[in-house]
Protein backbone atom coordinates (compact mmCIF):
# COMPACT_ATOMS: atom_id res chain seq x y z
CA UNK A 1 0.00 0.00 0.00
CA UNK A 2 1.04 3.30 -0.83
CA UNK A 3 1.88 5.95 1.51
CA UNK A 4 0.26 9.09 1.19
CA UNK A 5 2.10 11.86 -0.82
CA UNK A 6 2.65 15.19 1.71
CA UNK A 7 2.28 18.11 -0.74
CA UNK A 8 5.21 20.93 -0.45
CA UNK A 9 5.68 24.04 -1.03
CA UNK A 10 7.39 24.49 -4.12
CA UNK A 11 10.47 26.33 -4.64
CA UNK A 12 10.51 29.20 -6.68
CA UNK A 13 13.78 30.30 -6.79
CA UNK A 14 15.40 28.05 -9.74
CA UNK A 15 12.15 27.93 -11.42
CA UNK A 16 11.56 29.65 -14.95
CA UNK A 17 8.21 31.47 -13.68
CA UNK A 18 6.08 31.20 -16.24
CA UNK A 19 2.41 32.17 -16.24
CA UNK A 20 -0.04 29.44 -17.16
CA UNK A 21 -3.78 30.02 -17.41
CA UNK A 22 -6.91 27.19 -16.65
CA UNK A 23 -10.70 28.24 -16.88
CA UNK A 24 -12.98 26.32 -14.36
CA UNK A 25 -17.07 26.31 -13.33
CA UNK A 26 -17.98 27.78 -10.32
CA UNK A 27 -18.21 24.38 -8.40
CA UNK A 28 -14.73 23.19 -10.08
CA UNK A 29 -12.91 26.21 -8.58
CA UNK A 30 -14.85 25.57 -5.24
CA UNK A 31 -13.68 22.20 -5.06
CA UNK A 32 -9.97 22.70 -6.05
CA UNK A 33 -10.20 25.61 -3.64
CA UNK A 34 -11.23 23.20 -0.87
CA UNK A 35 -8.78 20.70 -1.53
CA UNK A 36 -6.00 23.04 -1.45
CA UNK A 37 -6.80 24.60 1.45
CA UNK A 38 -7.29 20.92 3.32
CA UNK A 39 -3.61 20.08 2.35
CA UNK A 40 -2.23 23.29 3.47
CA UNK A 41 -1.03 24.78 0.12
CA UNK A 42 -1.94 27.96 -2.12
CA UNK A 43 -4.29 27.05 -4.48
CA UNK A 44 -1.73 27.40 -7.91
CA UNK A 45 0.83 24.88 -5.64
CA UNK A 46 -1.97 22.58 -5.30
CA UNK A 47 -2.60 22.78 -8.99
CA UNK A 48 1.00 22.70 -10.13
CA UNK A 49 1.64 19.70 -8.26
CA UNK A 50 -1.49 17.95 -9.54
CA UNK A 51 -0.22 18.58 -13.32
CA UNK A 52 3.22 17.65 -12.90
CA UNK A 53 2.20 14.30 -11.20
CA UNK A 54 -0.30 13.96 -14.23
CA UNK A 55 2.53 14.60 -16.42
CA UNK A 56 4.86 12.31 -14.92
CA UNK A 57 2.34 9.37 -15.28
CA UNK A 58 2.20 9.90 -19.12
CA UNK A 59 5.78 10.45 -19.64
CA UNK A 60 7.57 8.51 -17.15
CA UNK A 61 11.42 9.23 -17.36
CA UNK A 62 14.12 8.65 -14.72
CA UNK A 63 14.45 12.06 -13.21
CA UNK A 64 17.83 13.12 -11.26
CA UNK A 65 16.64 13.90 -7.32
Amino acid sequence: MRKKEILRRRRLASSIRKRITSYYIASEQEEIAKAAASQGVSLSSFIASAALREARKINPRKRSE
